[in-house]
């Protein structure tokens, strides 16, 4: 079992999770991976459980996820001089 030292981010609160659910089945649909759509799969599937949060290795790929998928998806406006 690895500890807080493995997972600096340490372990999601229900904001975090949740904020991140809301770009959760765009990230889904961007995911090419076999094990990583079948990962995201299953964490769609256990927030639907109001009392689950996920472990601290879970909440580490969450986050990876996240970072590489759903980070940015607002449309950003260029701003030209």
């Amino acid at each position: 079992m690895y500890t807080l030292a493995r997972y600096s981010k340490g372990p999601m609160d229900r904001y975090e999770l949740k904020r991140i659910m809301l770009s959760w089945p765009k990230i889904m649909t961007q995911i090419t991976d076999d094990w990583a759509f079948k990962f995201a799969t299953n964490i769609w599937e256990r927030t639907s459980n109001p009392n689950w949060l996920p472990t601290l290795k879970q909440a580490h790929f969450i986050r990876a996820l996240f970072r590489e998928h759903g980070e940015g998806d607002e449309d950003m406006e260029l701003i030209e001089d």
